[in-house]
């Protein structure tokens, strides 16, 4: 598997969906373009956006929508606007990948693509939106590229990778873009989107994590996500996360918790200068309690390749008992 770097205008533009909900969480590290470009867009879109909020009861937005996009062929040169609204297309292209849907969250995504993405994105080009990103924002994304791009060769991911024989080796294409953090966020394929901001060690980290969703098949380990939730000390972990998280569900948030501490001990591996339990205690408020155990199990009980991830995830389940 080798490391490539990517950059994206369409990416970018998704990612300030998050960023134009206005909430503190977002737009903390971005007030420049918050500043610049909120303010021109229209009272209806404004008003839409809030609703949404309310209505999904927190403002990550970019995850999903960048990941249906990043579903298509050529996503990266095609025109956004037309994008969005290929919503057959897209549909398809989506049942074609390892994520699933229902019809009816298909529809509520679309729906929100019709009536707020598409025209909230018309709104910022028609304002010339792409000129800014070009002159203002692409010089800094080509600076972190040159800086980054030689030092990716240094990592030998097939060794790292070699226990965890399901995982899908093909190479990974990292796409810099200047307004996702505090995220990564992961792609279809082996792809994800890092931000500027980062140093190298954390977007490394992030690739190792973004690797492993899902890191198992969920039917098979389900009664042991079941037990793990049920400890108290992770049902209070899970209760008392930020909405910004977006770990709202049992299942959402064990996964999160066992992929954080699968990316960190690749990263060690791999000769980031991450302190593991300081960066678990941290990460997200520290709400991914199970992350550190997970972390000490890696370290303590090496996964075979011959053993499925699976089997793995039991075991250290049970270890906890």
């Amino acid at each position: 598997m080798k490391l490539l770097i990517g950059i994206s205008y369409n990416l970018d533009v998704l990612c300030l969906l998050n960023i134009f909900t206005a909430d503190d969480f977002y737009t903390e590290n971005h007030q420049e373009v918050f500043d610049a470009w909120y303010p021109r867009l229209s009272d209806e879109i404004k008003d839409k956006m809030r609703a949404l909020v309310d209505e999904q009861g927190n403002a990550m937005l970019s995850p999903t929508v960048t990941l249906f996009v990043s579903s298509l062929v050529d996503f990266n040169t095609r025109n956004l606007v037309e994008m969005l609204g290929s919503f057959n297309e897209m549909e398809a292209s989506m049942n074609r990948t390892q994520y699933t849907f229902s019809k009816d969250a298909f529809d509520e995504q679309f729906s929100r693509f019709k009536d707020i993405y598409i025209p909230l994105i018309i709104e910022l080009e028609e304002n010339g939106f792409r000129a800014y990103w070009q002159e203002r924002w692409l010089p800094k994304i080509q600076q972190k590229c040159v800086e980054i791009e030689s030092r990716l060769t240094d990592f030998d991911m097939d060794e790292v990778l070699q226990p965890f024989g399901d995982i899908d080796n093909a190479d990974c294409t990292i796409y810099l873009c200047a307004f996702t953090d505090p995220l990564g966020i992961k792609l279809c394929g082996n792809n994800l989107i890092t931000d500027i901001r980062y140093s190298l060690d954390i977007i490394l980290s992030n690739a190792t994590h973004e690797l492993f969703h899902p890191p198992y098949k969920y039917e098979i380990v389900q009664d042991a996500v079941q037990t793990l939730f049920n400890k108290p000390w992770v049902k209070e972990a899970f209760d008392g996360q930020s909405p910004n998280s977006g770990y709202n569900t049992m299942k959402g948030f064990i996964e999160e918790n066992i992929v954080e501490a699968l990316g960190i001990y690749l990263a060690v591996k791999l000769g980031a200068a991450i302190e593991p339990y300081a960066y678990f205690k941290n990460h997200d408020g520290g709400s991914h309690v199970v992350s550190p155990h997970f972390y000490k199990y890696l370290c303590e009980s090496e996964k075979l390749r011959t053993q499925s991830f699976e089997d793995y995830f039991i075991g250290f389940v049970a270890s906890l008992a």
